[in-house]
């Protein structure tokens, strides 16, 4: 779970770095970068689970209507349900889709 398992599902779909591309090796777009943060979840003083908080960003020079609907489908089969917001990044010249969702580890059931 975790890092590896987001990576393996977005890069699958498009090119994607965690964060951020180093140093001018980003690719021609579109391309993806994923982050996240975790928060335990706690039960009578014990930790129970850790949900992992995961955020996709898809950059686009244009819209692509069959990529994004590509990896908001490998998204969902791999971890469920997602929230997907779009803007533009003018400093970019592109557009910006992003898709946030959570993976749970543990036992938690809520």
């Amino acid at each position: 779970m975790g890092h590896a398992k987001v990576y393996q599902t977005v890069s699958a779909v498009v090119p994607c770095a965690h964060m951020a591309w180093l140093d001018d090796s980003a690719p021609d777009l579109p391309w993806a970068v994923y982050y996240g943060d975790d928060r335990d979840e706690w039960a009578d003083n014990a930790r129970i689970a850790v949900r992992h908080n995961w955020t996709v960003e898809l950059y686009e020079k244009r819209r692509d209507k069959q990529l994004e609907m590509a990896l908001g489908n490998a998204l969902e089969a791999a971890f469920g349900g997602y929230t997907r917001r779009e803007s533009w990044v003018d400093s970019e010249q592109c557009l910006m889709v992003s898709y946030d969702f959570d993976e749970i580890e543990g036992e938690y059931d809520g």
